[in-house]
């Protein structure tokens, strides 16, 4: 069966906004929000206009939408999104409108919204994880402190980490799998911002040439691999990209 959330959108939610519950709790609503925004825009939208157009008006209405939501919904909780972490938000919006002209939702919005529910449910179980692994808190607030915490949990490795096990959990559930989704939609944009390590060898601008195509590097090659690998339903595709992205990451990190 076809997945009706847009996995891919979340996978990104997920590794830009699951380093605390707070920001998870909001960023999952937002993502939400913006993938029915698109599938209804669609719905309308499809019997008046031409294939060609209708694309372009859903991938940039839902865009704008997306980044805007995330702008004004962050600033009332009192966290400014920086520049690049904002132009990441127009990304999710337009990988909900990917999703949305698939045609994989087929209108069902209640499908979709119990399906992005299960996901956001998970997105911010693992987000309660890390933040208490990272500093002992929960939703900004200290619980307990423990030997093992480290504010490493809090760093990029984890984030993939995070997003592939959220979706998986959640393709467990639902009992489907990514089939069909493309891991590099939303790992890709994501190296663009998070970069595993900084070099200045060859000079500052060739020191982050390299930091971004290093791990870009990595994980297509890592990718061909996995294609051939034996894993289970619910891991397979976009959820065990994620993992090695995050584990690619883990390693570079070292260095």
């Amino acid at each position: 069966m076809k997945l009706k959330y847009p996995a891919e959108a979340f996978a990104l939610g997920v590794i830009l906004f699951s380093a605390g519950m707070r920001e998870a709790f909001a960023a999952g609503i937002l993502v939400i929000l913006s993938a029915v925004f698109a599938e209804l825009l669609k719905n309308l939208l499809e019997k008046a206009l031409p294939a060609w157009s209708l694309r372009l008006c859903v991938y940039i209405a839902s865009g704008a939408v997306c980044a805007s939501v995330f702008l004004l919904g962050f600033a009332a909780l009192g966290s400014l999104l920086d520049t690049g972490m904002w132009a990441l938000t127009f990304v999710i919006g337009l990988l909900c409108a990917h999703q949305a002209l698939r045609g994989d939702a087929e209108a069902d919005y209640g499908d979709l919204l119990w399906e992005s529910a299960v996901a956001w449910g998970f997105w911010i179980l693992l987000a309660i994880v890390r933040e208490f692994a990272a500093g002992g808190q929960i939703f900004g607030n200290t619980v307990l402190e423990l030997s093992f915490q480290s504010a490493a949990f809090g760093e990029a490795c984890f984030a993939f980490i995070a997003a592939g096990l959220v979706l998986a959990f959640t393709n467990g559930v639902l009992k489907k799998d990514c089939r069909g989704q493309n891991s590099f939609l939303a790992a890709v944009p994501a190296m663009l911002l998070l970069h595993p390590f900084t070099t200045r060898i060859f000079g500052e601008a060739a020191g982050l040439v390299l930091t971004i195509l290093i791990p870009v590097a990595l994980f297509f090659s890592v990718k061909q691999t996995l294609k051939f690998s034996r894993v289970s339903r619910s891991y397979r595709g976009l959820p065990a990209d994620m993992l090695a992205a995050g584990i690619i990451y883990m390693i570079l990190s070292i260095y």
